[in-house]
């Protein structure tokens, strides 16, 4: 499985307690964790953003187990970390380098997280919101899930938007709502 984070810190925090229970509660015997080498926008996540996670979650009682999972499932091979130049370009997933297409290819799930994610999945275009998830991520060489909280206006696979959008609400925009759609 590849899991495409989005943001450091409070977001980060419950990627990794997912990749923890993927592993641990045998749902996947590999994860790709992948981070930006750097920060495309501020919050982006990094491998010094897992570090510091790492640590804050080793200096607490509570959390120091999950931490010392997920050490010794990256010095085994069972959580990868993955940095690709890729999301620090203006690309959408259509335009993929050839490995790390070959990476989603391979992988039984790839899970993006965050709006930017979803808007390179979807080619960043204004569809019309009841397109369906399916027909525009087509081209992404595998089975991808997109967990989103909706920041931009950009939207498939939601029939019913339409009246939402004339109800004059803004909630496209003000991060109150969120999507999960997957596309085997």
């Amino acid at each position: 499985m590849c899991l495409v984070a989005d943001n450091a810190g409070r977001e980060l925090l419950p990627d990794l307690a997912l990749v923890d229970v993927l592993l641990h509660g045998g749902r996947a015997d590999r994860v790709e964790l992948h981070l930006k080498p750097l920060p495309y926008f501020v919050s982006d996540a990094t491998g010094r953003d897992l570090l510091a996670c790492l640590h804050r979650l080793a200096a607490h009682e509570a959390s120091a187990p999950l931490a010392g999972r997920l050490r010794a499932a990256l010095g085994d091979g069972r959580l990868e970390l993955a940095v690709p130049g890729f999301y620090c370009t203006p690309l959408t997933y259509a335009e993929l380098p050839g490995g790390l297409a070959a990476r989603f290819r391979a992988a039984k799930l790839t899970v993006v997280k965050g709006d930017l994610h979803y808007r390179r999945l979807v080619g960043d275009r204004h569809w019309p919101a009841a397109t369906p998830f399916e027909a525009v991520t087509e081209g992404f060489p595998g089975a991808v899930a997109a967990l989103r909280t909706l920041k931009s206006e950009v939207l498939v696979g939601v029939p019913d938007a339409a009246a939402r959008d004339a109800a004059g609400e803004q909630w496209r925009l003000n991060g109150t709502h969120g999507l999960i759609q997957v596309r085997r």
